[in-house]
């Protein structure tokens, strides 16, 4: 009886701690979105994926500087919407942020706030990988098991039109 308990508890967990939440895809302009998608909708953006695994132990750390870059992306030239990821119960987290081009998103990286959070909080981050991908805009927003497909396999998958 005391093994199929700890089979059952060791199942439990494995599934809870890969359970992951996300925020909705947060558009910078939703006006700006609704206007110009119809004309623009073959238009080549840059997302920029990144997946963090953090030490548990500085979470709070990391969760610091990620909120203060989360605030100053609203102000970023080029941005056109983002969206967070993380594990409920688990140390990895996830940004998805999309670009009108590559040197809008160099100049965010470059930013003072996403540079003081990277230095506030290097020393939480275990690994952390970098992945971009180009995408149309009438592709948005695209869905996280997309993004992570797209980033595990360092390339894109068909998209919905040309797998069906």
């Amino acid at each position: 009886m005391k093994r199929i308990q700890i089979l059952s508890l060791s199942a439990l967990l494995t599934l809870v701690t890969g359970c992951s939440i996300s925020t909705p895809f947060k558009w910078v302009d939703e006006h700006k979105r609704k206007s110009t998608l119809a004309e623009n909708q073959d238009e080549q953006l840059l997302v920029a994926v990144t997946h963090a695994t953090i030490d548990a132990t500085k979470r709070k750390l990391f969760d610091q500087g990620a909120s203060r870059v989360i605030d100053s992306l609203l102000v970023q030239p080029g941005l056109i919407g983002y969206s967070v990821r993380r594990q409920l119960f688990g140390d990895e987290v996830w940004t998805a942020t999309v670009w009108s081009d590559e040197a809008s998103m160099l100049r965010f990286v470059q930013s003072p706030a996403h540079l003081q959070a990277v230095k506030e909080s290097s020393a939480a981050i275990r690994n952390i990988d970098y992945t971009r991908i180009y995408m149309r805009r009438d592709e948005l927003p695209a869905s996280w098991s997309r993004l992570l497909y797209a980033s595990q396999k360092k390339e894109q998958p068909p998209s919905p039109q040309e797998s069906e």
